[in-house]
């Protein structure tokens, strides 16, 4: 979903509903100023997060009552606003209740099951280091599944729209308990905070993350899996140790080939490509990838590696077929100019074709 389309999650019925059920809650609460107070021309052009900002702020100011108090009106309310729109309520937490560590954990345990709180625990990791990560260590043990995935998600290093946490970008270790805790997890939903994690800290800290994998491969299906999701970055590096902990040598090919169906493709377009591949030995795991050495507004080539196939194959030929269409993401804007697609089979690119985007405006 597009960054236009999340923030219209916020709209006017929204806050309509959101004021309706403060206001049940809380019966001096004045729906009418609430909404006028935001639903203006500024409003309109803010993004995702300042408008979840702007909604937080209104919010707590116009209840006009103690940090404590304000937590446990908007308790029931967050049942009704959930999901995306409910990161509202760890935004209070997050602005007004660093002077209430308590109070605060409390809030965001109950605020993280209907929404998440792991970009509003972070400044408190700067305010409680101790006591923060303390904190997550029981939320590893707990037997809620909300709390266990914030205990790993709140504490990622390089979260992705959350603030960095510098001390666990330097040295992770004090954080590793709570991902030990949680290896073996049996919801998907904390596994994979605990992989995103693992990858996180792999970008700084790639032998620590491959020892780890070394001591924890073959303990349980469910941390396999974590790994294998863990060490996406380091793979797609084509990192020799990270191949090997996964049995990915090198394959032995006679013929492999890369067929374009167009050697210019227009922006908005698909590129369409077939792969042949001729293996002389096996069955062993067999990992093959495309990556596209895109053009760039000052001319550099960005080189973005794609997961495509993953298998234990045996001696033969295989044939597969992909496509990749042009169109700009939140994350990725295309550029006019000469690109390369590169075949990759266990982390060696075996062959290259050259291609031209087209893009008029």
């Amino acid at each position: 979903m597009s960054a236009p389309l999340l923030k219209d999650l916020l709209d006017l019925p929204l806050l309509q509903r959101l004021a309706t059920s403060v206001q049940q809650q809380h019966t001096a609460f004045d729906s009418s100023r609430f909404i006028n107070a935001l639903w203006d021309a500024e409003y309109a052009e803010q993004s995702l997060k300042q408008r979840v900002r702007r909604i937080s702020t209104t919010l707590y100011h116009q209840l006009d009552v103690p940090f404590a108090e304000a937590c446990t009106l908007l308790q029931p309310v967050s049942t009704e606003i959930t999901g995306l729109p409910g990161f509202i309520f760890p935004d209070i937490v997050e602005q007004f209740g660093l002077d209430n560590f308590s109070t605060s954990m409390q809030a965001l345990a109950h605020f993280t099951c209907y929404s998440t709180a792991e970009f509003a625990i972070r400044p408190f990791f700067r305010a409680y280091p101790d006591q923060s990560l303390q904190q997550l260590q029981i939320w590893s043990q707990s037997a809620n599944v909300h709390h266990r995935r914030l205990a790993s998600e709140g504490c990622r290093p390089r979260l992705p729209w959350g603030q960095a946490l510098p001390q666990f970008i330097a040295d992770p270790t004090p954080i590793l308990p709570v991902l030990q805790a949680l290896k073996q997890d049996p919801e998907d939903y904390v596994r994979r905070s605990v992989a995103n994690n693992l990858n996180d800290i792999s970008k700084d800290h790639p032998a620590l993350v491959l020892q780890l994998a070394q001591q924890w491969r073959g303990a349980h299906v469910h941390t396999d899996w974590i790994l294998k999701h863990a060490l996406r970055g380091l793979l797609k590096q084509r990192n020799s140790a990270a191949l090997a902990l996964f049995d990915c040598a090198p394959r032995q090919l006679v013929n492999a080939t890369l067929k374009l169906e167009q050697s210019a493709v227009n922006y908005g377009e698909t590129l369409q490509f077939h792969v042949a591949l001729t293996l002389t030995d096996g069955p062993s795991p067999l990992r093959v990838e495309y990556a596209i050495d895109f053009a760039s507004k000052n001319g550099a080539k960005r080189h973005k590696v794609f997961q495509w196939t993953q298998r234990e194959q045996g001696p033969g030929m295989l044939s597969l077929q992909k496509s990749y269409r042009f169109a700009d993401l939140t994350t990725r804007k295309h550029y006019a100019g000469a690109h390369q697609l590169h075949l990759i089979v266990n982390g060696e690119i075996v062959v290259t074709q050259r291609f031209d985007l087209i893009r008029d405006n």
